[in-house]
């Protein structure tokens, strides 16, 4: 799941590419939140409206099929923090970061349901 402008980034880089992670990919459903995309032509993408997300991801929740995971926008994250739909967190760490306030805390999410996050360490060459 992504917001319109990840999706259109995405949609432009990876049509064209091969291999394991790219056929993978490619093939997977994806859901785009947009108020102005109405006709997608990636492969096997949805365009979710933000009046409807709640109830959509409520409703891919109880299907079967793996999980939902939200590419590129701290805003759609909050949305569905505010609405307790996020069961788990996996980042992807990137080598630098900005900005000032946690997701969580700009989320208005108490401390319990965002978890407790540690700073992060360099990993031992081999490890």
């Amino acid at each position: 799941m992504s917001p319109a402008v990840t999706y259109e980034d995405f949609a432009e880089a990876w049509p064209s590419r091969t291999g394991e992670f790219a056929d993978k990919f490619n093939g997977m459903r994806k859901y785009v939140v947009s108020s102005t995309l109405e006709d997608p032509e990636w492969s096997n993408s949805t365009v979710i409206t933000p009046d409807a997300l709640v109830a959509e991801v409520s409703n891919l929740r109880e299907q079967p099929g793996g999980d939902v995971l939200v590419n590129g926008s701290v805003q759609l994250v909050q949305t569905l923090l505010r609405q307790n739909l996020v069961d788990e967190y996996r980042l992807m760490v990137f080598r630098s970061s900005s900005g000032t306030a946690s997701a969580c805390s700009r989320a208005g999410t108490s401390r319990r349901r965002c978890g407790s996050w540690s700073p992060s360490r360099p990993a031992r060459r081999g490890s």
